[in-house]
């Protein structure tokens, strides 16, 4: 079934969203204008599918109410959701920008608004405004590179708009060397031909075979790298083949300006830094291509978290004031955040011996070093009671014939004693160090055998980014590492923790959960106020009416 086409939609409104769109971020208010009239309002219906798969690319959509799930059937006939896109995404770029067919079908998960930009016209305005066009050629690009990568820590609802990867420019450059190396092993190559020296040939092979894997690997190492915005966050994805593979992200809530850095050289090859600041610090995008569409990116859903929140804001006011006027009892704000604060955490978790790497109990999810560390730890005290057992049993089966045997076996015994006694108290400080994240707060505890212990804690709410490291090639088999919290200007670190990207993902769980009932606190108590204003102000109005009436008499 068609959309149905609604012209009554009035043009302040396609204004609006035209304003909001990152690629049109540079164009002069008449020109909005006039795209803004000509633009067609149309109207689906809730489960109605308006962009089949397959269909020609003939428009470029805004959604302005409602939400559009993004749906592609397989060859098997198995369909398979992408993305729920809402107000203010668009739809079709990606098939308009490579001149390629729908590639997933576009329904309505709810009765839905949108405008349409038909592809004549469309193309009109990107040939009388090239900055435009390479916006939108970006994000398109993004999204085509987001639907070949499977990036396995994206949330339930989170959606990817942008992807980029370093200049091509870069790309070049890494490359440079293994090239230099390649023309050497060329002149090398007919030296050893015009010489007949054999080993001048062997050196050339050899140097020919490091050169190519060399600049594979350079070539790898530049693809693995990505700079990615979604409606939730942006992330930079780190990672050198085999060595090292670090995620850096940040809420957008948490972002306080987005700046570009670029120089003469960097602005004629088309790349730059942008620079996004947060309460913490800042996260780079290093030598990103077209650095003004990804700052215009973060930009917009910047702004779109924003928007969302004093909506979200509103409507919870306008709901509870309807709610006191009509006499319904309000539910507490703060009893959700009082029980949380009152369950008793500090023992969960503490006394749990067996080898798990992660437990949860009592809502606190407990984290271990990985058991490769434990394995470090103990190998030495391992090796020795080994050692020790086999020399006993050597002995006393008469193999060799040191000191009496009852000497013998009684100081090897000692030994034996010592390294089990040794290998107890590596397996117990290992067991003892442990990470926590609890509903109201992350934790460190560090306790010795028989020694000193340390507590740290920081609250959820103060943490204001996360990090994921690991290193080496074990680090990366393996997949253990760092997770650094940063709390204010320190850093809370989870050292060695088995699947760091998941410990990562409880944190930020935990923090939205303890954020959002902090928020609802805020909301409640503004809530309270502005009832209590309003009623003071009734209050007012009616003791003024009664004496207005009396002087009306006099």
């Amino acid at each position: 079934m068609a959309p149905c086409y609604n012209p009554a939609m009035p043009d302040e409104l396609a204004l609006r969203i035209l304003r909001q769109a990152h690629f049109l971020r540079d164009i002069d208010e008449v020109t909005l204008e006039s795209v803004a009239a000509g633009l067609k309002p149309i109207q689906s219906k809730a489960g109605e599918t308006f962009l089949p798969q397959g269909a020609p690319a003939d428009a470029l959509y805004f959604i302005v109410e409602g939400n559009v799930e993004l749906v592609r059937r397989g060859k098997d006939g198995r369909e398979s959701r992408l993305a729920t896109l809402g107000p203010g995404d668009t739809l079709g770029e990606v098939e308009l920008i490579f001149h390629q067919a729908r590639q997933a079908s576009a329904r309505a998960a709810q009765a839905c608004t949108l405008l349409r930009w038909d592809r004549a016209p469309l193309a009109e305005f990107m040939r009388a405004h090239p900055s435009a066009l390479a916006s939108l050629r970006f994000a398109a690009q993004g999204r085509r590179l987001a639907g070949k990568i499977r990036f396995r820590w994206l949330a339930d609802g989170e959606v990817v708009y942008a992807v980029a990867r370093k200049h091509q420019a870069l790309l070049i450059q890494s490359l440079t060397l293994p090239l230099i190396l390649l023309l050497s092993v060329v002149a090398l190559g007919a030296w050893a031909a015009a010489t007949g020296v054999i080993w001048l040939g062997w050196l050339a092979a050899a140097m020919g075979i490091f050169s190519l894997a060399f600049g594979i690997w350079q070539g790898v190492d530049w693809g693995n790298d990505y700079y990615v915005v979604t409606n939730r966050r942006v992330v930079w994805l780190e990672k050198v083949v085999g060595l090292y593979d670090s995620r850096r992200e940040a809420p957008l809530h948490t972002v306080l300006s987005v700046t570009l850095r670029t120089d003469a050289i960097t602005r004629s090859l088309g790349y730059g830094d942008v620079i996004i600041r947060t309460y913490t610090g800042q996260i780079t995008f290093h030598r990103v291509g077209n650095p003004q569409a990804m700052a215009a990116m973060v930009e917009e859903h910047w702004r779109r978290v924003q928007i969302e929140r004093q909506q979200t804001d509103r409507q919870a006011m306008a709901r509870s004031l309807h709610d006191q006027m009509s006499g319904q009892p309000e539910p507490d704000p703060t009893a959700a955040l009082a029980i949380d604060s009152q369950r008793p955490t500090s023992n969960v978790g503490l006394d749990h011996w067996t080898l798990q790497v992660r437990f949860e109990q009592q809502g606190v999810i407990t984290y271990r070093k990985h058991w490769a560390v434990l394995i470090q730890a103990i190998a030495l005290p391992s090796a020795l009671t080994l050692l020790a057992t086999g020399l006993i049993g050597v002995r006393l089966a008469g193999w060799i014939a040191v000191l009496p045997p009852d000497i013998f076996v009684l100081v090897l015994g000692l030994v034996l004693a010592g390294s089990m006694l040794w290998w107890i108290y590596q397996f117990v400080d290992w067991a003892n160090d442990i990470y926590q994240v609890t509903p109201t707060q992350i934790v460190d505890i560090t306790r010795k055998p028989l020694g000193e212990e340390r507590r740290e804690v920081a609250p959820l709410e103060n943490i204001l980014g996360t990090e994921v490291d690991r290193r080496g090639v074990f680090g990366l088999v393996l997949n253990f590492g760092n997770v650094i919290a940063n709390v204010g200007t320190a850093q809370f670190v989870f050292e060695g923790v088995f699947d760091p990207v998941g410990v990562q993902q409880d944190i930020i769980r935990a923090q939205e959960a303890v954020l959002q009932r902090k928020h609802e606190t805020e909301m409640g108590q503004r809530r309270e106020e502005m009832v209590e204003l309003l009623q003071l102000y009734h209050e007012e109005i009616a003791s003024r009416r009664p004496a207005q009436g009396s002087e009306g008499k006099s």
